[in-house]
């Protein structure tokens, strides 16, 4: 049964890339490119998957995305794409038939709020990934912590079959949760304090353990978060994020230091404003934000 499911990925950045590599033996599965250049190159060449190490080399099925007809003919499309380009293809996603479910796998928060423009009949999945994973180049991908992916039905039913088919991948950790926004605060709340922070920085996770000044930051943005954004154990959770990761830049950071767009207003943003609507200031959370903002003037020019 899992070969006949028909499943889509949007996105061929480092977690689609990722997702696709762990899941392409699983099922009939599709990598959408934004660029028909990397397509082709995936086509030809696989995706070379990155491990402890050892490299992998999975063959892959991918076309672009703006292909309305593969699109319409999966059973259920994964959508990885960064937090800023959703809008860019939420006309293509709109035109698949309702009948479809969606999973989105996005940093952050911002995204919640162009759900409903999918139509209130079909099934959406909300996630989150734990995973670490970083793009050398349009066909290889770095996996450069493993953890799990969890999700919650944002609306509608999830079929069985499709159900039982998340679950069937032993070494790539599905998990089913009940309430979407305990599992998307949860991890915006640690992606608000590890992110900004180590792009500002441009240092890794474990830095911010490990250098005296820089973990009073921590600790300080962890306490302006519990004043918005409460969550069990926050700074546990952060420090052990920041500990399991310590060799790792946060996407930010790479982001920041390869000169791309960061998913700053995906992340920080909501939290700024939920914070302004209850009255509340995030001074060293604002500080960061703003900086971010300056530094992207200058690299998305």
């Amino acid at each position: 049964m899992g070969n006949q499911i028909k499943i889509g990925i949007i996105g061929a950045g480092a977690m689609g890339l990722l997702y696709a590599a762990n899941l392409a033996e699983k099922a009939d599965l599709t990598l959408f490119t934004r660029r028909e250049e990397q397509a082709n190159a995936l086509k030809q060449k696989g995706i070379s998957l990155i491990d402890n190490g050892t490299t992998k080399t999975i063959h892959i099925n991918a076309v672009v995305v703006t292909d309305t007809a593969a699109l319409s003919k999966q059973q259920l499309l994964i959508v990885a794409v960064k937090q800023y380009s959703l809008l860019e293809i939420l006309p293509l996603l709109q035109a698949v038939p309702v009948e479809t479910p969606m999973l989105f796998i996005q940093n952050g928060a911002g995204h919640l709020e162009n759900l409903p423009l999918l139509g209130e009949k079909r099934t959406i999945l909300v996630g989150i990934s734990e995973h670490g994973a970083g793009r050398e180049n349009d066909t290889t991908v770095v996996w450069r912590g493993h953890g799990r992916t969890k999700y919650s039905v944002y609306q509608g039913e999830l079929d069985v079959s499709l159900e039982d088919w998340l679950n069937s991948v032993p070494d790539f950790p599905v998990e089913q949760h009940v309430n979407y926004l305990e599992i998307i605060q949860e991890k915006l709340f640690i992606n608000a304090v590890i992110n900004p922070l180590t792009a500002v920085l441009g240092v890794r996770n474990g830095e911010l353990l490990e250098n005296p000044e820089w973990h009073k930051l921590l600790g300080l943005l962890v306490e302006e978060m519990e004043t918005v954004l409460p969550v069990q154990n926050g700074a546990l959770k952060v420090k052990e994020i920041c500990r399991v990761t310590a060799n790792n830049f946060s996407s930010m950071a790479l982001d920041k230091k390869h000169g791309r767009k960061t998913e700053i207003d995906g992340i920080v943003l909501p939290i700024l404003e939920k914070a302004e609507r209850e009255g509340k200031t995030l001074p060293t959370l604002r500080t960061l934000y703003h900086i971010i903002k300056g530094l992207e003037g200058d690299s998305n020019v």
